[in-house]
């Protein structure tokens, strides 16, 4: 029985030792990829590297992948730009994914060149500079502009007289090295310049409650500056309702009364009387002048007024039109008022309406086209007769001339009394 027991005992022995030393010495084993870079420029080397669980180095013995394709080696480099997603095995183990982006590499700033907006301008015009590497970057910023060989502040010039500009830049680079730009030309035109108004067109009615508003908006207007030109375009059940307007008023997008028009092109803001909204008309009177200047010369014998026009360019111009009025001041009629304005009466009896538009002495409210040459110097002139309605006091007749581009932009305009002469307003 004995025996039996130890023949057990050392069988039992021999299977144990036997089983030990067939099971898997890697069934624990981990590996962990890295890389010494995980952002390179295109054609730059990677080194990676692999690491057991016990943080060993077993970079001889593991088989590294990129994007799933094995690589001899554990030295990669990628001539295409964009990201790559590296892995290892080892002993059956496969590690996590690392991500490593290959980029283009910068061109090196080693020139620069400068341009200009615009590439010609009118004298008084300002002109802006931009100075670009040869790589694409912008380095306007941190240049120095020259014109005519002076150092100026900023990347911006204002031009006084006509003739033409020499601008070149330098740039201090990353190495230290001053770039020096070619030099360009931009032309200056010689202009004449000329006194500038802001037309004001009030589309009201004696009816209408709340176009008071307006009225008194063009008074405190009028109050801060004498280059402003009125017209007073009544509508609707009014005494002195203009049914030529209808064109104008759809050329607007007239949606209601009162609504007043600057420069023909931009809507006056609500409220007008409000200290922002005089100061947008207002400030229409200074700035870059339209290089354009109105003069008129007017004579009235009994009820016919002769009105001869003349436009005088002050550079090259085209596709312009010209637009005349024929006004009436000193309208007595009461006014409805809804408004606070002429101590909140309603009606306000005995109110003066003045800047009444009475006819169009041009062929369209819309403008007549300007013909023959309108550049530089030249003059444009044209006479208008307007034979004066029973209904309307001679006296109290005024006219009203302007010019207006493509965009049905009041470029210019100016206003005479009966026999006046009137010269350009050249500045």
């Amino acid at each position: 029985m004995k025996k039996i027991l130890l023949a057990f005992a050392i069988l039992s022995s021999l299977i144990y030792t036997s089983c030990s030393g067939d099971s898997d010495s890697g069934s624990g084993t981990t590996v962990t990829v890295s890389s010494n870079f995980t952002t390179r420029y295109v054609n730059e080397n990677i080194t990676l590297t692999a690491t057991d669980g016990d943080g060993n180095n077993v970079t001889s013995e593991a088989v590294f992948y990129v994007n799933n394709t094995a690589i001899s080696g554990n030295v990669y480099t990628s001539a295409t730009a964009g990201t790559f997603v590296i892995k290892a095995t080892y002993e059956g183990a496969t590690s996590q994914n690392l991500n490593v982006t290959f980029n283009v590499a910068p061109v090196p700033l080693t020139s620069i060149s400068v341009t200009s907006n615009p590439t010609s301008i009118d004298a008084g015009g300002v002109l802006n500079f931009v100075c670009l590497g040869n790589n694409g970057s912008s380095v306007t910023a941190t240049s120095t502009f020259y014109v005519n060989g002076t150092a100026i502040t900023g990347s911006s010039f204002t031009t006084t007289t006509a003739g033409t500009l020499d601008i070149f830049a330098t740039h201090v680079n990353s190495l230290g090295e001053t770039l020096t730009s070619p030099t360009i030309q931009v032309v200056v035109n010689n202009v004449i310049n000329f006194n500038k108004r802001v037309l004001i067109e009030d589309f009201t009615g004696t009816w209408c409650q709340f176009c008071p508003r307006v009225s008194y908006a063009i008074e405190l207007v009028h109050a801060q500056t004498s280059d402003v030109v009125v017209t007073a375009i009544h509508r609707g059940s009014d005494p002195y309702n203009f049914t030529g307007a209808t064109a104008l008023e759809n050329q607007i997008g007239l949606s209601g009364y009162p609504t007043a028009m600057l420069n023909r092109n931009t809507e006056w803001n609500y409220p007008e009387t409000s200290t922002a909204s005089v100061s947008q008309a207002v400030n229409l009177t200074s700035g870059v002048n339209p290089k354009l200047g109105v003069a008129m010369e007017t004579t009235t014998s009994g009820n016919t007024s002769t009105v001869n026009v003349k436009v005088k360019f002050g550079k090259n111009f085209s596709n312009l039109k010209l637009v005349v009025y024929a006004l009436e001041d000193n309208l007595i009629y009461n006014q409805t008022n809804s408004t606070s304005y002429y101590g909140g009466a309603n009606p306000i009896v005995g109110f003066e309406h003045d800047h009444v538009l009475r006819a169009v002495l041009s062929s369209s409210i819309l403008g007549e086209t300007i013909t023959g040459s309108t550049n530089l110097n030249d003059e444009f002139s044209k006479s208008f007769t307007y034979n004066i309605p029973a209904n309307v006091n001679a006296s109290n007749v005024r006219f009203v001339a302007f010019v207006i581009d493509s965009s049905n932009k009041a470029l210019n305009s100016r206003e005479a009394g009966p026999n006046e002469t009137q010269s350009f307003e050249i500045e």
